[in-house]
């Protein structure tokens, strides 16, 4: 999957609790970031290695455990700025409300405020490109734990995720990538 050519990308699939990891990387500067490292291994370290991207960022979309199981290593091998939404992750180094620019080599990354399945939940945009973590799945969106969280979440990701266009792909971090149309027009708890 590409989201366009000046990217260097790949999803994995990592953790415990399986998640989708997204690595994104600037292919003029090499610089790159870790979405969501719910795990990290040896074909991660082996890709980085390959494209010679230089790991610099780590954006949580929240602070679940099947999120960041794979912080520790990563933080082992490189150097790495951490960004998450407030009380997610204790590593973040950076602390977002939403509407933050986050340069990543020549990609700019906007944070989006996308809080519900948790309180300080954030998604990330960049190009044709958004990541929802569990705020928003192909067919469905990540649970809460009460009505006014739920209603919460699907305002905000009405307000923030559905106001891109039609033809973002959206990258969660559980089950298929989808599209900003898809969700926006057929998905349930829309």
């Amino acid at each position: 999957m590409m989201i366009d050519a000046q990217i260097i990308f790949r999803r994995f699939t990592v953790g415990g609790y399986p998640i989708n990891g997204y690595l994104v990387a600037d292919r003029k500067t090499g610089i790159g970031v870790f979405i969501d490292p719910g795990g990290f291994g040896e074909e991660i370290g082996a890709f980085i290695a390959e494209k010679s991207i230089n790991l610099r960022h780590v954006f949580f979309t929240h602070g679940h455990w099947d999120h960041t199981e794979g912080l520790s290593e990563i933080q082992k091998k490189y150097s790495v700025k951490c960004c998450a939404g407030k009380n997610e992750v204790r590593a973040a180094s950076t602390i977002l409300s939403g509407g933050e620019k986050i340069e990543v080599g020549q990609l700019t990354f906007t944070a989006l405020a996308t809080p519900g399945h948790t309180p300080g939940g954030i998604s990330y945009c960049c190009r044709n490109a958004v990541f929802t973590g569990d705020a928003l799945f192909c067919g469905s969106v990540g649970g809460t734990s009460s009505a006014a969280d739920a209603k919460l979440q699907i305002e905000k990701v009405r307000q923030h995720i559905f106001s891109l266009p039609d033809e973002t792909l959206v990258f969660p971090a559980h089950g298929p990538i989808t599209m900003v149309a898809a969700e926006k027009y057929a998905n349930p708890f829309f």
